[in-house]
């Protein structure tokens, strides 16, 4: 299959569906990713000021845009390691931080926490990653407290009530030395995929266990945004509706009390992981159709709360710089896409440097062939990176100049977030919130 082939089976679900970009996604942009806001400027007498001008610049950005950590300081050398921490800043405003339990405590008793642990392929220390967020102004989200794929083998697995107690232990502990400093906190993950899993404890088969964990979490994490995390379960949505299995584990969750904050939901889309990527494409197209996207976002809002793309994987189709385009293209309307999304906070993209991604030991998963990186592994960006900051930097980023008028007043309408601004000289700041005040006075 040629490049163009592949290019045009990508694209064309998008360009089929211009209508609804047009008709809904770019009008939702403006409507629920923009507020307005007046500037009124005095003078210490408290009369208005006219003709003033304002130079306005967004800074930061309230809708949350990131990638998993995982690679902080994992790399051979300290070269590279700059390049990482140096590029993960400047691209991202979150990062998901690696709590699996096989990663904290492979040794009972004795807890990775510390920045100079030992070692773990791929699971730097939590306290290595928060001060990092700290030091770069980004928020540090938790994955995952309860996760029975990744759990260390001195575990009890088969005695519920020891495992039970393990696991308050394990919440008990991270809640203390973490909490508030966390912007949010997955509580389960992937709970569709335990077939699959081989290291999983009676707790699984328990009916209530979503509950449970929720219920324990909220115990520990009293103030924490609670998520709720699944697979890449988009299609199956889409064609089941209601009836699709997360809904039905969702719903049953939040009648019965659950104390669920955020909706997550996976979109890796691992074309080459188990095949050469030709005879993959057909089957990873359904990932990439907008129809099928909107319509498993309508039905996830239905349960009024905010949504979390939590891991996204963009895959690199073809050869050549070719490829890359199209990745970087894909990457376009999918955001764009979730951004449109009214109830939707956070999209996380996955593995940021290519040949950094998770293989299977017995060879039978590749992740790294679907080559889903943002940055080729010389930490140059890829056409992909690029456009993300292009939407969040530019496309999506509020510039501009006012002038008051008569009543000393200047109106603006922007990207929801935080900015700096100056009027004869005079710097100030200002948010633009969601559901926040949407006026300041500035005395020139």
């Amino acid at each position: 299959m040629t490049n163009a082939e592949m290019r045009d089976k990508c694209l064309v679900p998008f360009s089929k569906q211009e209508a609804l970009y047009k008709e809904r996604i770019y009008p939702n942009i403006e409507k629920y990713r923009k507020g307005d806001f007046r500037l009124k400027f005095t003078d210490r007498d408290g009369k208005p000021l006219a003709a003033v001008t304002v130079e306005v610049q967004q800074e930061t950005h309230d809708f949350k845009y990131g990638a998993n950590l995982f690679m902080l300081d994992e790399f051979a050398t300290d070269a590279e390691n700059a390049a990482y921490r140096d590029l993960f800043h400047r691209w991202f405003n979150l990062a998901t931080v690696p709590f699996y339990w096989d990663g904290i405590e492979p040794k009972e008793g004795h807890p990775r926490y510390a920045a100079d642990s030992e070692r773990v392929a791929r699971r730097p220390a939590p306290d290595l990653c928060v001060d990092y967020c700290r030091e770069h102004g980004i928020v540090p989200k938790l994955h995952c407290l309860f996760y029975d794929k990744w759990i260390p083998d001195w575990l009890p697995k088969n005695d519920a009530d020891a495992m039970r107690r393990l696991y308050e232990k394990r919440f008990a502990e991270i809640a203390a030395r973490y909490s508030d400093c966390l912007y949010e906190v997955e509580v389960v993950n992937e709970m569709l995929e335990e077939q699959y899993w081989k290291t999983q404890s009676v707790l699984c088969a328990d009916k209530n266990i979503v509950e449970w964990a929720f219920a324990l979490a909220r115990k520990h994490f009293p103030r924490s945004k609670l998520v709720f995390n699944e697979g890449c379960r988009v299609p199956f949505i889409a064609a089941a509706d209601y009836r699709d299995p997360y809904i039905l584990m969702l719903d049953r969750a939040l009648s019965h009390g659950a104390s669920v904050d955020k909706i997550g939901i996976q979109n890796h889309i691992f074309c080459g992981a188990t095949c050469p990527q030709e005879e993959d494409l057909d089957d990873k197209l359904r990932w990439m159709d907008p129809v099928k996207q909107i319509k498993a976002m309508d039905v996830l809002s239905s349960f009024g709360k905010p949504l979390e793309i939590t891991e996204v994987t963009i895959p690199t189709v073809g050869t050549g710089d070719e490829a890359e385009a199209l990745q970087a293209e894909i990457l376009k309307n999918l955001y764009t896409l979730w951004f449109s999304v009214p109830q939707m906070e956070t999209v996380v993209y996955w593995n940021t440097v290519e040949g950094t991604a998770w293989n299977a030991p017995n060879g039978a998963w590749r992740e790294n062939d679907c080559r889903g990186g943002l940055f080729r592994r010389d930490f140059t960006p890829k056409p992909a990176a690029k456009m993300l900051q292009h939407l969040f930097r530019e496309q999506w980023c509020t510039r501009l100049t006012v002038k008051t008028d008569e009543n000393g007043c200047a109106d603006l309408r922007g990207f929801y977030g935080d900015y700096t601004a100056a009027a004869n000289g005079v710097p100030f700041t200002f948010g633009i919130h969601r559901g926040d005040a949407i006026g300041k006075t500035v005395i020139l």
